[in-house]
C-alpha cells in the first residue's frame, strides 16, 4: 500500500521531471536553429536568390548588347545573391552572435514536468510555461522542436535526453499539450521523400472530393 501511495504522489506531483534535455548555445546549437527556422518560414527563398544570382551573373554574358553599367550592376548583385544564397546560416549565426539578447554557450537544462515546462540556466530554475503554452511540434531525424506561445523555440537534441525515453517523447509532449505536430526533415533525401508524400496526400484527397460530387 505504502509504495502504491508513494507512485501516485509522484505521478501527480507537478514538479517531477519526466524528461530532462540538456542543451548548450553553442555555434552548432545556432546552425541548426538558423536551418530549421529557414526550412519553416522560407523554404524556397536559398533557391529562388541562388537562380536569381545566377542568372544576373549569366546575363551580361547571353546578351551582348547590355551596357557596360548595366553588365557591372548584374555582376554584382548577382555575385551578392549567390553569396547570400550559399552563406546565409552562417551569416545568420555571425549576427546572432552579436546580439546582445544571446549568450553563446549557454548551457541550458530543460525538465518538462507533470503540468509544465521548465528550464534551468546559470543554477537558477524558471517556469518556461505550461503545456498548453505549446501550440507546435517538430521532429526531424536529429531533433525535436517545441514551438511556445511566448515565441520561444525549444531545440531538443535527440541525443542529449538525460532522463526519459526519446522514443516516447512525441507522444508524451503530443498528448500534454494537445499541439499540431509536423515531420521536417533536414536531411535531402527525405525532404523529396516527404515533398513525394505530401503531394500524393494531396492527390488522394482531391480524387476523394470528386468521388464525393
Amino acid at each position: 500500500m505504502d509504495i502504491d501511495n508513494k507512485e501516485q504522489q509522484e505521478a501527480s506531483d507537478p514538479r517531477r521531471n519526466r524528461y530532462i534535455v540538456y542543451t548548450k548555445r553553442d555555434t552548432a546549437t545556432m546552425s541548426t536553429f538558423v536551418k530549421f527556422t529557414n526550412r519553416v518560414r522560407h523554404p524556397r527563398m536559398g533557391m529562388n536568390m541562388f537562380i536569381v544570382g545566377a542568372m544576373l551573373v549569366a546575363l551580361p554574358i547571353v546578351n551582348k548588347g547590355i551596357g557596360q553599367a548595366g553588365a557591372v550592376i548584374s555582376y554584382v548583385m548577382g555575385t551578392l545573391l549567390l553569396f547570400i544564397a550559399l552563406f546565409r546560416t552562417s551569416i545568420s549565426v555571425s549576427m546572432m552572435k552579436k546580439s546582445s539578447e544571446v549568450k553563446e554557450n549557454e548551457e541550458l537544462t530543460y525538465l518538462f514536468g507533470n503540468t509544465g515546462i521548465r528550464v534551468e540556466r546559470n543554477g537558477t530554475i524558471e517556469n518556461m510555461g505550461y503545456y498548453k503554452d505549446v501550440y507546435r511540434v517538430w521532429e526531424d531525424e536529429r531533433h525535436f522542436y517545441i514551438g511556445m506561445e511566448s515565441e520561444d523555440l525549444l531545440i531538443l537534441p535527440k541525443d542529449s535526453f538525460r532522463e526519459g525515453d526519446v522514443k516516447e517523447f512525441r507522444d508524451f509532449i503530443l498528448d500534454k499539450s494537445g499541439a499540431s505536430f509536423k515531420w521536417q526533415p533536414a536531411n535531402p533525401v527525405n525532404i523529396v521523400k516527404n515533398i513525394w508524400m505530401n503531394i500524393q496526400m494531396k492527390v488522394a484527397m482531391v480524387g476523394q472530393e470528386s468521388q464525393d460530387k
